[in-house]
């Protein structure tokens, strides 16, 4: 399991409960926080070991390439519509959600 996946989950969610913070009547960052969170615990209670380790391999490659970085921006980017327009229904989706970004690079 990597926690840095349920960290950064968490981090989104922290980012869109400031955004209700700010304005109390944005429902939809409060679903999306809810799900972010909900998404972070998934993976931390559940193995997905295949999909771990099909998206460790790939990153390595992706470090080795100098892509890592493009990946990151658009791992950060899929994290940020989560909740609006991407509702990975497990930790399982998410995982498939930033595999597949990571096979556009390859």
């Amino acid at each position: 399991m990597n926690t840095q996946e349920a960290d950064d989950l968490e981090r989104a969610a922290a980012w869109r409960l400031r955004l209700v913070d700010s304005d109390p009547s944005d429902s939809a960052s409060a679903e999306a926080a809810a799900l972010l969170e909900a998404l972070a615990d998934d993976l931390r209670r559940n193995d997905y070991a295949a999909l771990w380790t099909e998206l460790r391999s790939i990153g390595n490659w992706l470090g080795e390439s100098d892509a890592i970085s493009d990946y990151a921006d658009l791992a950060n980017d899929y994290r940020s519509k989560i909740g609006t327009t991407e509702h990975p229904a497990n930790g399982a989706a998410y995982l498939e959600g930033l595999l597949a970004i990571a096979r556009g690079f390859v």
